[in-house]
């Protein structure tokens, strides 16, 4: 597993393990999954997950 510091500093210097090209899941929602904020919401009532800032959680339904 990749540390999340590795992570940030390949970002940091332009280096990503998909090419930007090619990065569909960059192009869908313009940000890298380690760039979204799970802190404004809190958790699903239902799952137990974060809710991420688009108000969407792991059990696949937008959170109430």
């Amino acid at each position: 597993m990749i540390s999340h510091n590795l992570v940030l500093m390949a970002t940091s210097q332009g280096v990503t393990a998909i090419p930007r090209e090619i990065d569909d899941r960059l192009r869908m929602f313009g940000k890298e999954p380690w760039e979204v904020d799970y802190n404004l919401y809190g958790y699903c009532d239902m799952c137990n997950t974060r809710i991420d800032e688009f108000g969407f959680c792991a059990c696949g339904g937008a959170a109430d």
